[in-house]
């Protein structure tokens, strides 16, 4: 779920352009990195495109915000979330 600050849509890194390391080591913690099947996201009426400030980062530009308090917007949230897959589990916090 993106936060409310998001108005681009949800940031997400596009594992063709970036190793997971250094999806890893980007941010300031991370418990680990999970993937998310660009055709499903398309199947459940998101809409994705290539931030165009960033190319190793992906836009999905109509994802539900955090707490949205609408009914249907969970449901897709938890959609999503389901169809995340765990690709590796780290603890890591940079110095």
């Amino acid at each position: 779920m993106r936060r409310p600050i998001d108005h681009d849509g949800l940031s997400v890194f596009d594992s063709y352009r970036i190793e997971q390391q250094a999806c890893i080591e980007s941010s300031l913690s991370c418990h680990g990195v999970a993937t998310l099947h660009v055709g499903t996201l398309l199947d459940l009426g998101l809409t994705v495109i290539r931030d165009p400030g960033d190319f190793t980062r992906i836009l999905i530009t109509n994802a539900p915000f955090e707490s949205p308090n609408d009914a249907d917007q969970e449901r897709l949230a938890d959609t999503i979330a389901e169809g995340a897959r765990v690709a590796r589990l780290c603890r890591w916090r940079k110095k």
